[in-house]
């Protein structure tokens, strides 16, 4: 196949010859016989995107599911509307994106009276909670009385409704079912993403296996790094990763810490650690100090991140995957709750790269969009829905925004370019970079490539 015409990135207006996968040739080039010609009319021709945290599974369900974030329910009275009008069928009802903005911390009582009479499970945005309705608790402790196992629930979440922490004790009571897989792969594929790390911390040797059947099926048309709990599952595939999952209100014991970090590289297998708060950062930079770091190391989110912690990121070589993207989803919450001293700490991204510390961006879909474009604007903007900015002195260029989704799974923070020889993984744009970086939108994606084959055309 021949690419004709395009502005390559970092290379500028050329031609481009892909052969069994790969970039054969760079240059001025003519068709061979009965080759294959697109022409790019100077549209930017870009690495693949790689969106280097989500949650798949969940994201392919989300799409099938009622959103119910502040974007599609702005009180209470907009959520009673979008559940009223989800009254027919029987089978489960199922939510995301749900905080307390909307309508407080509703549980089964509030959804009984203004929820339909079906089974109902909303997830919080966080992904730590789900909230169950009392038909949904009926099949819950129905299924606990039928199973002879050592399956156990707080008392107090089946009294309430509201299930921390829950996601594998639910999931093995209730059944999952795959989702639709293959829908949310080409949505994937529509924003240019050629690639993704999925970091679910409960993801099991059965997960990988499911990825590899599903990759082979070509139901997934991206790349894919996984990244799960236990490092001996991790060690035995290449390039993944450990997720350690903090949580504030529940941290292990730092001797605790050390070790299962000390455990992982013990396997070369690097650490990706959960840290959405000042505590959390500060409690596993103090374990990686003391357990000592090997390349690919990451702090995943980022999201509060001071001053002072800059310099001991940088000397540990640290890697920072962030979500830029949440500064306009969900900013504005941010700076009514939390105190203005974190405001400038949020998601930061100038300050990673002033530093030099290897930076990468991602979505954390379903918990934010999954469009990359979206990400990069915010990047760029700073701005939340309402227009009020965060943490301004962290905006960077359009440039940068773009390179924190251009890193390898492995080296997220290193921009792959496109030469001879690369994979052609690739992402065509329908204009010159010079009229992309204004809008940063993925309508402007006209065809993406993996290894050399079109998994999405506009």
């Amino acid at each position: 196949m021949l690419i004709k015409n395009a502005e390559i990135y970092q290379r500028g207006l050329g031609d481009l010859r892909l052969v069994e996968g790969s970039v054969a040739e760079i240059g001025t080039l003519s068709p061979e016989t009965d080759e294959p010609v697109i022409d790019a009319n100077g549209g930017a021709l870009l690495p693949g995107l790689n969106d280097h945290h989500i949650h798949f599974l969940s994201y392919a369900a989300a799409l099938v599911s009622m959103d119910c974030s502040p974007t599609a329910a702005a009180n209470a009275t907009d959520l009673k509307r979008l559940l009223g009008a989800q009254s027919s069928g029987a089978h489960w009802l199922r939510g995301f994106g749900y905080h307390e903005s909307v309508a407080g911390d509703i549980d089964r009582h509030w959804l009984d009276r203004h929820g339909p009479k079906r089974p109902i499970r909303i997830q919080h945005r966080s992904g730590r909670l789900w909230i169950l309705n009392s038909k949904a608790l009926d099949i819950v402790n129905n299924l606990l009385m039928e199973r002879d196992s050592n399956i156990e629930l707080n008392p107090e979440s089946l009294a309430s409704g509201r299930f921390y922490d829950s996601d594998q004790v639910l999931s093995e009571l209730i059944g999952r079912n795959l989702p639709p897989v293959e829908l949310a792969s080409n949505k994937l594929a529509s924003y240019g993403v050629t690639g993704f790390s999925d970091m679910t911390p409960t993801n099991k040797g059965e997960t990988f296996a499911l990825f590899a059947d599903l990759m082979q099926q070509r139901k997934i048309s991206q790349n894919v790094q996984l990244a799960a709990k236990d490092p001996a599952i991790c060690g035995g595939h290449e390039g993944n990763l450990v997720k350690i999952h903090l949580h504030e209100n529940r941290l292990p014991e730092l001797d605790q810490l050390i070790a299962r970090i000390k455990a992982s590289h013990h396997l070369s297998v690097p650490v990706a650690i959960h840290c959405v708060t000042e505590i959390e950062l500060m409690f596993s930079l103090g374990a990686l100090e003391e357990a000592g770091t090997i390349q690919g190391d990451r702090i995943e989110h980022a999201s509060i991140t001071p001053e002072h912690t800059l310099s001991r990121i940088q000397d540990m070589g640290l890697i920072v995957v962030t979500q830029p993207g949440f500064i306009a989803e969900k900013g504005d919450t941010y700076l009514d709750d939390l105190e203005q001293d974190y405001h400038p700490q949020l998601y930061r991204c100038k300050s990673f790269l002033d530093q030099n510390i290897g930076l990468a961006a991602s979505s954390d879909a379903p918990f934010g969009s999954a469009d990359p474009w979206q990400a990069m604007r915010a990047a760029v903007q700073r701005k939340t829905r309402s227009g009020r900015a965060v943490g301004e002195a962290e905006s960077i260029s359009p440039e940068q925004a773009l390179s924190m989704y251009l890193g390898s799974l492995m080296e997220p923070h290193h921009p792959r370019q496109i030469e001879p020889g690369c994979t052609a993984d690739l992402c065509l744009m329908a204009h010159p970079w010079s009229q992309i970086k204004l809008r940063l939108t993925s309508s402007d994606v006209s065809r993406v490539f993996r290894a050399g084959k079109v998994i999405f055309q506009r």
